[in-house]
């Protein structure tokens, strides 16, 4: 599947996940804004950035920038709080939709952990995918 394709796709999954909750989702007209989509829960409005989280030895991974390709290559943006509040991350192999505010990110990716890690992995770094559940943000 083609990359557009996939992330019309993944649109589609987390606005239809954000509406079961009974929230009013809006989607800016044109390709030129930072976020793919405001979210309203009747008190506050969110920018959203949606991406496609991959399967990666137990956690959701997913980048916290865009890409684009010009004439000096490609080029990796990273998302400010000035032009977005919260990812929200679609597993295809966790039928789940996650909701990241951008607080709780740093830069280049995130991983969200479903499995145990390894023994010896750090736990105090671990952020657990079912922490960030969008049914548990705004169920």
């Amino acid at each position: 599947m083609n990359p557009s394709r996939k992330g019309d796709e993944t649109e589609a999954v987390i606005l239809g996940a954000l509406m079961r909750l009974g929230l009013s989702v809006s989607v800016p007209f044109g390709d030129s804004d930072r976020y793919d989509m405001v979210v309203d829960d009747g008190d506050d409005c969110y920018r959203v950035q949606c991406k496609t989280g991959s399967w990666v030895n137990g956690a959701v991974r997913f980048k916290l920038y865009s890409s684009t390709v010009g004439t000096d290559g490609r080029v990796n943006t990273d998302y400010t709080a000035d032009e977005i509040d919260a990812y929200a991350v679609h597993s295809r192999e966790m039928e789940q939709v996650y909701w990241v505010p951008i607080a709780d990110t740093g830069s280049g990716e995130m991983r969200l952990r479903v499995e145990d890690p390894h023994p010896k992995a750090p736990r105090s770094r671990i952020n657990w995918a079912a922490e960030y559940e969008v049914s548990h943000r705004f169920g």
